[in-house]
């Protein structure tokens, strides 16, 4: 028996291009994200989804909404699915916390691992809240079809897991936004089919 789990990442917004650290902000899709939404939705209306799973952030649940419509699915918000907590850096620029934390700043660009926020989450908290909630939704919805909406951090950091990688190729892979990964899972063993699939939005 093979779960599937389809991962999507929440669709653009203001601050993905304009260079603007939200973390635990509620900032919502912009209207590219909007259409983005509305484009993988269409791509996915065939598909046969049992469950869609989404972090509380509007710009991820909104983006899940999008998608769940014409399954006519509820959303369930699971709340460890969650963008990391920036703490210090929330709503900040890039120029201004490479400015204000230089050397963390560094580390965070070069290696995250051991990186562990002013006043808000280190890395190794999110690998362990989004690796446990994905394990739980696995097993719960063993030889079914999921989709999880959440943010570029966590669809990562469940890529990662499913390979069975280190974190610190963290760097070395992009997940876009309103991008579509899927991973099997059987027998308890995740594997990455495809990752960050974007051919919907052209």
């Amino acid at each position: 028996m093979t779960t599937t789990i389809l991962l999507v990442r929440h669709g653009q917004t203001d601050s993905n291009i304009n260079g603007y650290y939200m973390g635990w902000s509620n900032e919502d899709l912009n209207k590219e994200g909007y259409a983005q939404a509305r484009k993988l939705s269409a791509h996915l209306a065939d598909t046969p989804i049992d469950a869609i799973y989404s972090s509380p952030l509007k710009r991820a649940y909104n983006t899940a909404l999008t998608i769940a419509e014409p399954h006519r699915l509820k959303i369930e918000v699971a709340q460890d699915l969650t963008e990391m907590k920036f703490g210090d850096w929330e709503s900040l620029h890039i120029d201004d916390i490479a400015r204000g934390w230089p050397e963390l700043w560094k580390e965070w660009r070069r290696d995250p691992t051991n990186v562990v926020m002013p006043n808000g989450e280190s890395f190794k908290q999110v690998v362990e809240r989004v690796t446990r909630t994905f394990e739980k939704i696995s097993a719960t919805n063993v030889d079914k079809t999921v989709l999880i909406a959440s943010h570029e951090i966590g669809i990562k950091l469940v890529a990662i897991y499913a390979l069975g990688a280190p974190l610190n190729i963290y760097r070395r892979f992009d997940v876009f936004n309103a991008s579509l990964s899927t991973i099997h899972v059987k027998e308890g063993k995740a594997r990455l089919i495809s990752l960050n699939d974007t051919s919907h939005l052209r």
